[in-house]
């Protein structure tokens, strides 16, 4: 039970608030709900007694008062207020169903959003331990499974069970005897058809929580790589790890939908079976058949009442047990979206930026990095500077520590000792108003399935889109002419990750895109690595136009991208030197 109540740690006190009133709209409907069964008895025995009236005189002086004076006003006067009573008891209902659909829904949305927003705001370090498939999967599951899946479930198992208690007190005041029996035979039953699948179920759950996660990497991995994939022939090794992935994946929901459905043919059997076997012994009893048919028409409601409600209940607990795999890991990321870590960090990013001035030099000073999973340092003391409006080449072997030092610079790795100043100032004290100085252009630029236009002013609303600035930084990034052959210019899509563009094109628009925003700053890590040499030159070319207008750092392995670069910064051994 314990793990059970563990969703509601994950509510805010309005949140908890709002739960507690459903609750309690709910208890208000289970009283309805056995009381709509109860009020059923004595219109059954109105009927069945034409002389009811004269045989229950309270109640025939009541009547009087109301105008009743005959068994047809009675029965209809009886029929019409249990008719007003189940109009009031439905109405109800509805209310309680419209406020917990807006209580999931409005959550399922809120928790989505914030949890998108607090992956983003994670440190770049946590984005490069964790797989996107994992991020992706918790992202668009988290809000649907907590809200849809296992919240409002757990409310609807509170509310079964009160209506359960209700309609049996209601039994008991009947006959304690059938009461009683119903208690010692059905308590048990449930209690043992829970256990005996409990673990089943939460194997089951656990399977299809890694294989979710498993399906998303495969076909992100497969359809990422399909240019790759097909000219080297491996759709057989993607279609192959796919299916064994979701193959544990169904595996493990037709154990769960098997096991959803016996417990309901169990408890269907004992209910209806318990009846039949109470007819029987009360006829052995030798009492009046027809004494029986009052008490029978109630208990039959009754167990039509209890029956679905124990259905549900069972099917809920069992649904909420194959998901609480996938909620226990990502309960801490809950809490932390519960506790506003995400509206912190969004606040952070969003507050007003201080003026970051670079009017003079970059300074690196003492420089010391560690990733977390190695001892040694990537980078260990390292300290050079750089004047503005300088072109300055990074070079060494792979692994040297250049793209880490790049990683600093851009604010997405904070160095572990040392400094990065600029005209002073230590860039990690303002770093918003530091990168408003800064444009990076990566190997592989990514495109988004957008327009051309939507690529360059990357992150900027279609609306707030400077189409004098785009034209202006397509001419910069020499991509305007051939742009202009397109039928839809600037508005041409790029296709999926720029599926459409050469890749000399995609690095044009990545040259575009940094200079948008007018950068002081130009970072190039190995921007043109992966083209020919026609085209490197090109670009590099490209490049040079800004030389002396903007500062350029640049990664290269081939040194005629940095032939006419101002000097060059060499890293080798956790070190780094000008030469």
């Amino acid at each position: 039970m314990k793990s059970f109540l563990k969703i509601f740690s994950i509510l805010t006190k309005r949140q908890m608030l709002l739960c507690s009133f459903l609750i309690a709209l709910m208890l208000v409907i289970a009283v309805f709900e056995a009381a709509g069964i109860g009020l059923l008895y004595p219109l059954i025995a109105i009927i069945g007694d034409p002389d009811f009236l004269l045989h229950h005189h309270k109640a025939e002086k009541i009547a009087l008062l109301f105008g009743i004076n005959s068994h047809r006003k009675l029965i209809f006067f009886a029929s019409m207020a249990l008719l007003v009573f189940y109009v009031v008891k439905n109405a109800l209902v509805l209310i309680q169903a419209k406020i917990q659909i807006n209580f999931s829904l409005n959550n399922q949305r809120d928790y989505s959003r914030r949890l998108y927003a607090y992956y983003m705001a994670k440190p770049y370090l946590y984005h490069l331990d964790t797989n996107i498939a994992v991020v992706s999967r918790n992202v668009s599951m988290a809000g649907s499974t907590v809200f849809t899946s296992i919240l409002v479930p757990t409310l609807q198992i509170v509310t079964n069970l009160i209506t359960i208690l209700v309609i049996w007190l209601f039994v008991l005041y009947m006959d304690a005897l059938i009461a009683f029996g119903i208690a010692f035979v059905m308590g048990p039953l449930v209690f043992a058809i829970l256990n005996y699948f409990r673990k089943k179920v939460a194997k089951d759950g656990e399977i299809q929580n890694v294989a979710n996660a498993e399906n998303s990497k495969w076909i992100n991995q497969g359809f990422y790589s399909v240019k790759e994939t097909k000219v080297m022939r491996r759709e057989p090794y993607f279609i192959s790890q796919f299916n064994k992935s979701y193959s544990r994946y169904a595996e493990s929901q037709k154990n769960f939908l098997f096991v959803q459905l016996c417990p309901k043919s169990i408890i269907e059997l004992f209910t209806i079976g318990g009846i039949l076997l109470l007819i029987a012994v009360k006829m052995v009893l030798d009492q009046n058949p027809a004494s029986l048919i009052p008490t029978l028409g109630v208990l039959a409601l009754a167990a039509v009442r209890i029956m679905p409600a124990l259905n549900a209940t069972v099917g809920m607990f069992n649904n909420i047990k194959f998901l609480q795999p996938f909620f226990y890991e990502i309960y801490d990321d809950l809490i932390a979206v519960r506790n506003g870590k995400d509206l912190e960090e969004r606040r952070l990013s969003q507050a007003a930026e201080e003026t970051f001035e670079f009017n003079d030099e970059i300074s690196v000073n003492g420089l010391t990095f560690f990733y977390p999973s190695k001892k040694e340092p990537v980078l260990s003391g390292v300290s050079f500077k750089i004047p503005k409006g300088a072109f300055v080449g990074v070079v060494g072997p792979s692994g040297a520590g250049k793209t880490t030092f790049v990683d600093i610079l851009l604010g997405l790795l904070p160095p572990k000792e040392g400094t990065i100043t600029v005209d002073g100032k230590d860039i990690y004290k303002n770093i918003s108003g530091w990168l408003s100085n800064v444009a990076y252009v990566p190997q592989g630029v990514y495109l988004i399935d957008g327009s051309i236009k939507e690529n360059v002013a990357f992150g900027v609303a279609p609306e707030d889109v400077d189409e004098e600035r785009v034209q202006e930084v397509l001419k910069m990034a020499e991509l305007y002419d051939f742009v202009q052959t397109l039928p839809q210019k600037e508005d041409t899509s790029a296709g999926d990750r720029g599926a459409k563009l050469s890749g000399g094109q995609k690095q044009r628009i990545g040259i575009a895109r940094a200079l948008y925003h007018r950068p002081n700053v130009l970072v190039l890590d190995e921007a043109t690595s992966a083209l020919d040499n026609e085209t490197e030159r090109q670009i590099t070319d490209t490049i040079l136009r800004l030389k002396g207008k903007i500062t350029i750092i640049a990664i290269a392995h081939r040194l005629s991208t940095l032939e006419s670069c101002d000097f060059k910064i060499k890293f080798e051994g956790g070190k780094a030197e000008r030469v």
